[in-house]
């Protein structure tokens, strides 16, 4: 699933191929994944439009159009973008295709189809008006102890909601829990404010490595839990066995040995 580095990435992406060019025509191959906009709008707005900059808050990407605002997309759980040249073949799955004049083309493939796209107007009023947290590399400490203190849920389901810090999903989540080594069933409201400060270096340290290699997994296996995402492995620093267990709905990998439970 793309969380914050992998759409950082895409935003780098768009940045290096795809801006100053204008868009001949657009194709939509998943009209449901439309949110503020219609079939219609969206091509009227992107025909003859431009991309002129990009904008990440947590998992959404916000591209600048020349003229009536940005277009909005997240990426699901399989979300991925493509550019190419007309003498390559698109992506057999699409949700949005996007031609430019030059003969360039962008594609937005989403297999599963969770992903969404939009107009949006004022990227700040879209935040806001959603409630969505501060963005996971914005947030000051003080900000992030304030807001951790006050929940009483598991701090694994705390750091996955991007109403309180956005863009930290399940696979970052479980390898910031290891290396601040607590059990993600810990509840937020008592952990100890040091262990707060260490999630949140640690959150701040793994997120901007991954964003500085690109995202790419394999240049990332030094952090365990993000290469290594099965039940029975084992712990690089105990040697004992990884653990798999639901948490909030969603799967979660921790080494008990070496992850403290704070109750």
């Amino acid at each position: 699933m793309p969380e914050l580095p992998e759409v950082e990435n895409f935003k780098n992406y768009i940045d290096e191929t795809s801006l100053h060019q204008k868009i001949a025509a657009i194709q939509i191959a998943a009209p449901e994944l439309l949110i503020n906009t219609t079939i219609d709008i969206l091509r009227d707005t992107l025909t003859g439009n431009a991309f002129e900059d990009t904008f990440r808050h947590g998992k959404f990407l916000f591209i600048r159009l020349q003229k009536n605002g940005f277009l909005m997309l997240h990426f699901g759980m399989t979300g991925d973008l493509l550019y190419y040249t007309p003498d390559k073949k698109y992506p057999k799955v699409y949700v949005l295709l996007i031609q430019f004049e030059n003969g360039r083309n962008l594609a937005f493939s989403d297999q599963r189809r969770l992903g969404k796209i939009g107009l949006v107007k004022n990227v700040e009023s879209f935040i806001e008006d959603r409630g969505y947290g501060k963005d996971a590399l914005k947030i000051s400490l003080e900000e992030f102890i304030v807001l951790f203190q006050k929940r009483r849920v598991a701090i694994k389901t705390a750091l996955m909601n991007q109403k309180i810090v956005a863009g930290v999903g399940n696979e970052f989540s479980d390898e910031i829990l290891f290396q601040s080594k607590v059990h993600p069933e810990s509840k937020s409201n008592v952990l100890p404010l040091e262990k707060l400060k260490e999630i949140y270096q640690h959150m701040l340290a793994i997120l901007q490595e991954a964003i500085e290699q690109n995202a790419d997994r394999n240049k990332l296996e030094h952090y365990f839990f993000l290469d290594h995402r099965k039940e029975g492995l084992k712990c690089p620093e105990c040697k004992g066995e990884t653990k798999l267990r639901t948490i909030g709905g969603r799967s979660s990998y921790f080494c008990p040995s070496c992850q403290k439970l704070y109750t």
